[in-house]
């Protein structure tokens, strides 16, 4: 990819967010202005210590409902006025969810629409504020994805309907305009302060625990820096169909 680039990148002070700019980085350098929407500063601080690429750091609060388009749009007059060749977008925020209760046991409304706000509301919010800000420039938007966006796993009923939703809605912008490439992207099962979490503490179907223990216990966790690699490589080479979901572990895009 040519000329002057464009990555925001949400979640970006820890686990696969920060992959992702320590890869943007050795990939592109120079050529790549970094727009890192991330809570904790200091962690971000130490993540792109001695990078060449040219990082913006803001904190955004995607759960909170009032101004969210507001809050968003902020993220993009970081670089107003300035001139890119190509613009990515890395939607990568989120969280987890209540994994102690199955989904017979979710009935307060709020919790729920709270929980979809910050997963797919202000995914969806963001992704329209960014594609209408670079109108006539090439972009290319990238959802993290999941397995759990395509096959159910007990105990993790809210983050699996929030992957699928998200994913769905990606499959929508792709067969709505050519002019956008999208990429579903599921980095593989990887050790981080989420996954850390579904190994320790309690779920209400102790099979899902024990396949997560299995895999700290066995090293099974694919390298978050591998894994964005192949993602940026993924993207750099322009092969897949937009709106596919890709797997690490794929050597073909699963339609």
């Amino acid at each position: 990819m040519a000329g002057r680039l464009l990555f925001v990148v949400t979640g970006a002070s820890g686990g696969f967010g920060s992959a992702i700019l320590r890869q943007i980085n050795a990939m592109y350098g120079e050529q790549a202005v970094i727009i890192a929407c991330a809570r904790n500063k200091s962690k971000l601080d130490e993540v792109i210590n001695g990078f060449t690429a040219q990082v913006k750091h803001i904190s955004v609060e995607f759960g909170e409902r009032q101004q969210i388009k507001e809050r968003c749009q902020a993220i993009f007059d970081l670089c107003a006025g300035e001139s890119y060749d190509s613009v990515y977008l890395y939607n990568n925020h989120g969280f987890g969810g209540d994994t102690s209760r199955l989904a017979q046991n979710f009935d307060d409304s709020t919790e729920i629409d709270d929980y979809f706000f910050l997963n797919l509301t202000s995914f969806q919010v963001l992704t329209s504020v960014f594609l209408n800000n670079f109108p006539d420039i090439p972009h290319t938007c990238v959802n993290i994805s999941s397995l759990c966006a395509i096959k159910a796993f007990p105990s993790m009923s809210l983050y699996c309907t929030g992957k699928a939703a998200r994913l769905m809605l990606y499959k929508c912008l792709a067969a709505e305009s050519s002019e956008v490439k999208v990429l579903n992207y599921s980095p593989g099962p990887m050790l981080t302060t989420m996954t850390e979490k579904y190994h320790t503490e309690v779920m209400s179907v102790e099979s899902t625990r024990n396949n997560f223990k299995a895999f700290k216990e066995g090293n099974y966790w694919v390298d978050t820096d591998e894994s964005a690699k192949k993602m940026l490589n993924t993207v750099k080479e322009d092969k897949f169909t937009s709106g596919d979901q890709i797997d690490f572990y794929d050597k073909e895009p699963r339609t």
